[in-house]
């Protein structure tokens, strides 16, 4: 067994601070050399590591002797000793079920079973069996497809604190030197030699290619350049955090990312872009999908003159300016209209408006003095009891409809009164709005009639509070 070999990825992951003492480190295991040479290797270091190993492998149902990989996976878990959780996936299923290409179907597949496994079994670690050649092969498919300095930094020895990749340092020659010392004899995939797939005609046709007749070293230069652009990639995402910080703002849009158009216009193109893909990367988990197209599209959109408009992003997201606000959020449909009546008293669910009111009444005589001050009619109300009409409702607005907003003279359509308050054209047929008869008494979200006001003759209060549901 080579010792040097272990010793450098050893010396790999405690430079990385990869594995802790004590850890439980879920490996994946497909039975090729790579995966197998990450299998022994850590067995040999576990007791210098002292962490616990688990093994996972998944059998994705694309060839028809994957059934024979399981068992093979097994009988080398059954020789160390070592637990192993197996399951089978039908990725070609799930490719057009959800509309991906194989190779995404089969590496969203692959990661959910991981992280599946460590949950159930409690690891903190999962080990994959990427090495140096992989790391050159990403950059230059990333490169191909068009990336920035995220994508061309290539994969990361450990990313999320949990994926770790001891084998990162390491040439795929180095891997099957190791492998053939052990005596071990790793499974063929035969897809991996299918050059349909992208990453594998730049494996078999392009890398050789280009080492052969550009420059022989050009494993080792793409990965110190990904290295030197990890560092720069890295400051950088300090640098945007903090700005994203400065441009995000907190208002009552549940499950949406909201920015302040004006304080993003101010940083460098290069900072807005990175903004914007960590919006995206807020709500979806990563930029998983999002092309320099859709970029240049928000870009355009934010410094555009209109107020409002809207763009669809990967992942069914979309993207938002209304007035100064950049909003990201899971793509809505149109409700279409709704109404309600209301409880009174009582809690009333708005399924449509993932919200829901509650009424309550008030005696006079028992008011405390903070109940019966005036709310400021966003989404608390108070109004005179004694002059409603029942059965109250709250609906979206139809054609025509005016109210008298507190503390003006005159009544205002409430198309108009929307735009003046800056709503959003896609938001407005959603403002919720409670009637009372023909009578309009609240905006929710922006402010109470002044007709059902509460005076000192008043003896009954109705007191209202909206709230979105988690």
């Amino acid at each position: 067994m080579s010792v040097r070999f272990l010793h450098r990825i050893h010396r790999f992951i405690l430079q990385h601070h990869m594995i802790e003492s004590g850890e439980i480190v879920l490996i994946g295991v497909s039975g090729g050399a790579d995966s197998l040479a990450l299998l022994y290797a850590l067995h040999e270091l576990r007791s210098q590591l002292d962490c616990h190993l688990h093994i996972a492998h998944l059998d994705h149902g694309l060839r028809p002797d994957s059934v024979e990989d399981a068992e093979f996976v097994r009988q080398h878990a059954n020789h160390l000793n070592l637990p192993i959780s197996i399951d089978r996936v039908d990725v070609l299923h799930l490719k057009q079920q959800q509309k991906l290409s194989v190779e995404t179907a089969a590496r969203k597949a692959r990661y959910r079973f991981y992280e599946a496994v460590s949950k159930r079994i409690g690891a903190t670690k999962i080990a994959l069996g990427h090495h140096r050649k992989d790391q050159a092969e990403t950059i230059l498919m990333n490169l191909l497809r068009g990336a920035a300095i995220t994508g061309l930094k290539g994969m990361l020895p450990v990313r999320d604190g949990k994926f770790i990749r001891p084998l990162l340092d390491v040439s795929r020659e180095e891997i099957e030197e190791f492998v053939v010392q052990l005596g071990l004899h790793p499974r063929q995939d035969s897809t991996n030699f299918d050059r349909a797939y992208l990453r594998n005609r730049i494996r078999l046709e392009l890398l050789p290619l280009l080492e052969c007749d550009y420059n022989p070293n050009l494993q080792n230069t793409l990965v110190q350049t990904a290295e030197l652009l990890r560092a720069d990639s890295d400051y950088l995402e300090n640098v945007t955090s903090e700005a994203f910080e400065t441009c995000r703002v907190n208002i009552n849009l549940p499950d949406a990312v909201v920015l302040e158009r004006t304080t993003f216009g101010q940083y460098h193109l290069a900072l807005r872009r990175r903004i914007l893909r960590f919006a995206i990367a807020e709500m979806s988990g990563g930029p998983a999908g999002l092309s320099f197209h859709h970029l240049e599209s928000m870009l355009r959109l934010i410094e555009s003159e209109s107020p409002n408009g809207s763009l669809a992003l990967p992942d069914g997201l979309e993207f938002r300016r209304a007035y100064n606000h950049l909003i990201f959020r899971v793509a809505v449909a149109d409700i279409g209209d709704f109404e309600y009546e209301i409880a009174v008293p009582g809690t009333t669910s708005l399924p449509l408006l993932n919200a829901e009111i509650v009424a309550s009444i008030i005696e006079k005589s028992c008011a405390t003095e903070n109940i019966v001050q005036i709310p400021d009619g966003k989404f608390q109300a108070i109004v005179d009891f004694d002059c409603l009409r029942f059965p109250l409702k709250i609906r979206n607005r139809r054609k025509g409809d005016r109210f008298q907003p507190f503390g003006m003279v005159g009544s205002k359509k409430i198309k108009d009164f929307l735009i003046d308050a800056k709503v959003p054209g896609h938001e407005r047929g959603r403002t919720p709005i409670l009637v009372s008869g023909n009578q309009i008494l609240w905006v929710v979200g922006h402010r109470t009639s002044g007709q059902c006001k509460v005076d000192q003759t008043t003896k009954r209060y109705l007191y209202l509070t909206y709230s979105n549901q988690s």
